[in-house]
């Protein structure tokens, strides 16, 4: 190292003479590491080891670079970012980014080596070093570390030049950083080429679970073959289909979809029969209209694309507007963003309090001591809730409220409702509109100009076409759901738990290899 120290020197000196880089290094003063090192290795700064290039970038607006012949590669913090006419640079140089996000989240390479022709703006340290092998050790040693201390700002993350340079570098000989980069870009590559194959076999699994969750729920019918063999694949191969946590949503899902088609219990014929049922709850729905406890509305026939043609013949059909007494929402003012355990506390529930066919109460937040509390939101057991408002994933879930603890109110993005007693069963509402051809004509009726902010309207989820079995049937079928549900949720605690033992285990093995054991 100490040969290596005077080389950097000389060359240090060489341009400063040819005013390329700097005479004085700017740097935060820092004490060194007393941690131990193998032999032959020594603590240095990082500004002491390099020669800084950040003088010769140069910004280009992105508004002139649209008019400029794409030439050559144009860097920023993470690496190309657009290509220009001209270059700055030309020899391989160590690209370090000075701002953004991810210097937290190393969501891309902090550091990176760039190699032709090329320019770089203001987002990225230029730094060049003794040698080749000496950048590309650099680049892993960055790799290796939390920048963390060296990061000023939350809003906007950045590390300065001055902060960079005080980085503690253990520094070893020149060819064993050699030896050390040709080692890690070995095992990088075994790494790689793990992971491909881990992702082909997912992607495998992934196929092979959908291709048979599909052939169960486009089965015809409840009780036909097809269905019977779909069931007996899915058995069959049940231990390779869902071995993993991430296997399990669409099992879930499936589930769902399922117990919408009425595909999970058996028909009795000694139930109602579910056109007896609609027929009592439009004549009571006539008689609150008449009493003027409920406003009399127009009702949109329903059409063919309303309808599942796989669900049972003895079914019906109603669109949600006509099952509904009660339909409102809560209130959104500024709240604190921790939820609260005092029960004599007033807080605001968030729409992750609302999951598919799960309530959730401690996802609320606290109502300030400031504001008023509005009774008239408060959530209370027997509201069937839907999200109405958010990103595109957390509109139109819903759930029935089956126990809440007091002064939990309704946000306004929640819209709440209940059914025309006593003819629907609320669970299995809840249950249709997170699945089926109900949740097909929510997910459509979703409205907004991106993905992270999307709404639906009372008027169009009212439209929401219902599947109506026998009230009987209902409860047959949330009873067997909920079990199954149950069981899929012991299973991926099973997986979870397993895959943590597979990680200490590759921890271990790890640790074994490079401390020699």
């Amino acid at each position: 190292v100490s040969d290596l120290l005077i080389r950097i020197a000389c060359r240090r000196t060489e341009l400063v003479s040819e005013g390329i880089i700097r005479t004085k290094i700017p740097t935060r003063a820092r004490e060194l590491p007393d941690a131990p090192l193998p032999v032959g290795w020594e603590w240095h700064r990082f500004g002491e080891l390099t020669f800084n290039r950040d003088g010769d970038r140069i910004p280009v607006r992105s508004s002139d670079r649209e008019n400029q012949p794409k030439n050559y590669d144009y860097y920023g913090a993470s690496g190309v970012i657009d290509q220009v006419e001209n270059y700055i640079f030309d020899q391989p140089l160590l690209l370090i980014g000075e701002d953004g996000a991810n210097l937290i989240n190393r969501a891309t390479p902090i550091a990176f080596i760039a190699e032709g022709k090329y320019w770089v703006n203001n987002h990225a340290h230029v730094v060049d070093a003794i040698s080749r092998e000496m950048l590309e050790y650099l680049r892993v040693y960055f790799a290796s570390i939390s920048l963390e201390p060296y990061i000023t700002g939350m809003a906007q993350p950045k590390m300065n030049q001055a902060q960079m340079n005080s980085i503690p570098i253990a520094l070893p000989p020149l060819a064993e950083q050699h030896r050390i980069v040709s080692k890690v870009d070995e095992l990088m590559g075994l790494c790689d080429r793990l992971e491909a194959v881990q992702g082909e076999r997912r992607g495998v699994r992934v196929r092979l679970n959908r291709s048979s969750l599909d052939r169960l729920t486009s089965s015809s019918t409840a009780r036909g073959s097809g269905l019977s063999a779909a069931w007996q694949r899915v058995c069959d191969h049940f231990e390779v289909l869902y071995d993993t946590p991430e296997t399990l949503p669409d099992l879930r899902q499936t589930i769902l979809q399922l117990a919408v088609q009425g595909k999970l219990v058996k028909q009795d014929p000694n139930d109602e029969p579910a056109e007896k049922l609609l027929e009592n709850l439009t004549a009571r729905r006539k008689e609150l209209i008449a009493d003027g406890d409920l406003k009399n509305s127009t009702t949109v026939p329903l059409t063919d694309d309303d309808i599942d043609p796989t669900v049972s013949d003895h079914w019906h059909w109603s669109r949600l507007n006509e099952l509904v007494e009660v339909m409102n929402s809560g209130w959104s003012p500024a709240c604190e963003p921790n939820p609260t355990n005092d029960e004599s506390e007033w807080g605001v529930l968030k729409t992750t309090s609302v999951q598919s066919f799960a309530f959730w109460e401690h996802e609320h937040k606290r109502l300030p001591d400031s504001l008023d509390p509005r009774p008239e939101a408060e959530a209370k057991p027997g509201d069937l809730l839907i999200t109405r408002a958010g990103p595109q994933n957390r509109v139109g879930i819903s759930c029935l409220i089956r126990e809440v603890r007091p002064r939990l109110m309704i946000s306004d993005k929640i819209i709440r409702f209940h059914l025309i007693e006593p003819f629907m069963y609320d669970e299995f509402v809840a249950l249709c509109l997170n699945a089926g051809v109900s949740q097909e004509h929510i997910e459509k009726a979703k409205s907004g100009m991106a993905a992270s902010q999307m709404n639906i309207s009372q008027s169009k989820f009212r439209m929401t076409p219902i599947p109506i079995p026998p009230l009987s049937e209902q409860k047959r079928i949330v009873s067997k759901v909920t079990h199954l549900l149950s069981q899929v949720t012991r299973l991926e605690s099973t997986l979870t738990r397993r895959e943590a033992t597979r990680t200490q285990l590759l921890t271990a093995a790890i640790h074994g290899i490079f401390s020699g054991d």
